[in-house]
């Protein structure tokens, strides 16, 4: 499952890093292999540039109608874990990806929209890059940066820490995806049309009606947030982490600024602490969802920008 994550996001992030030509390719071939489920992967070519290797002109074509294919300028990808998504040789013990010039291209089966769809999304590139290392001793498992740049003032980084993490063998993976957990997060994330390019659609066609009056429909939906936010326990969000979320939902479904979120969690956040609702299902109340919140402690702040 892990190694499965790895290769997914090795796809989404930049190109993988080449120590030899051979092992490069074959790095590549398991990507490949790992995303046959969803579509197809192509590519120009697959070489080498210094420690890292390149592949040039990815794209992942989804199968299905109307679902986006990926197409990226370059992919690039390096780290003591290359051998290790061959063949387990060693271990893992750190991963970089980047990729340049991602995006999200819609066939219709039109020429004439497709053309005019891919022609758009060239406009609308994404990079990004991802660095993750584990500490074998520790068991832990860092996400030590993931940024993404989206077109325009929008922006997304991520820092996690993930205790519990075995990559040593089949079997210790297999233990790890029953027992690790999130001990740490940082995100911050900037959207002036990140959220609406992103996130409005599908929300609103999960959320909304289909017909009606939408703003009273939105704003019942606002309402419904504000008072969930309201009712998040003080000993786990301070009233000023409250107080940034409500601005931030008081500005949906066109927010513009910054929003940061800190989250520390003792012992942790994972399959250990959510499987007992696996029996009663998962709680309908923040009352119910209490254990959830024990040790736990979120800071948030949100900061209203207009558009550089």
């Amino acid at each position: 499952m892990i190694r499965g994550a790895a290769l997914a996001l090795m796809l989404a992030g930049p190109a993988l890093a080449e120590g030899e030509a051979g092992l490069c390719g074959q790095v590549w071939a398991r990507v490949a292999e790992g995303l046959s489920p969803f579509g197809t992967v192509r590519q120009e070519a697959v070489a080498q540039e210094g420690d890292w290797c390149v592949v040039g002109r990815p794209v992942l074509d989804l199968d299905g109608q109307y679902l986006p294919d990926w197409h990226m300028d370059r992919l690039r990808f390096r780290g003591s874990a290359l051998p290790w998504l061959v063949d387990g040789s060693v271990l893992p013990e750190g991963l970089e990806v980047a990729v340049e010039g991602l995006r999200l291209v819609v066939q219709t089966g039109n020429a004439q929209f497709d053309w005019l769809y891919a022609a758009q999304a060239r406009a609308n590139r994404i990079a990004a890059e991802a660095s993750l290392a584990w500490d074998p001793a520790a068991r832990v498992l860092r996400l030590e940066g993931l940024g993404i740049d989206f077109p325009g003032a929008n922006s997304l980084d991520l820092r996690a820490t993930v205790a519990g993490v075995d990559l040593s063998s089949t079997g210790a993976m297999q233990m790890s995806a029953t027992g690790f957990a999130l001990t740490g997060a940082e995100l911050r994330i900037e959207t002036h049309g990140l959220f609406e390019g992103y996130l409005l659609m599908p929300l609103g066609a999960a959320l909304l009606p289909y017909e009606g009056d939408m703003d009273a429909a939105a704003e019942r939906l606002r309402a419904g947030l504000l008072a969930l936010v309201a009712d998040l326990p003080e000993a786990s969000v301070p009233p000023a982490s409250k107080a940034a979320l409500a601005a931030l939902v008081g500005e949906l479904p066109n927010p513009a600024g910054v929003l940061d979120l800190s989250l520390r969690a003792d012992p942790g956040l994972g399959p250990v602490r959510f499987g007992g609702y696996a029996l009663t299902g998962m709680p309908a109340t923040l009352a119910e969802a209490a254990p959830l919140f024990l040790g736990v402690a979120l800071d948030a702040s949100w900061t209203h920008a207009d558009a550089p």
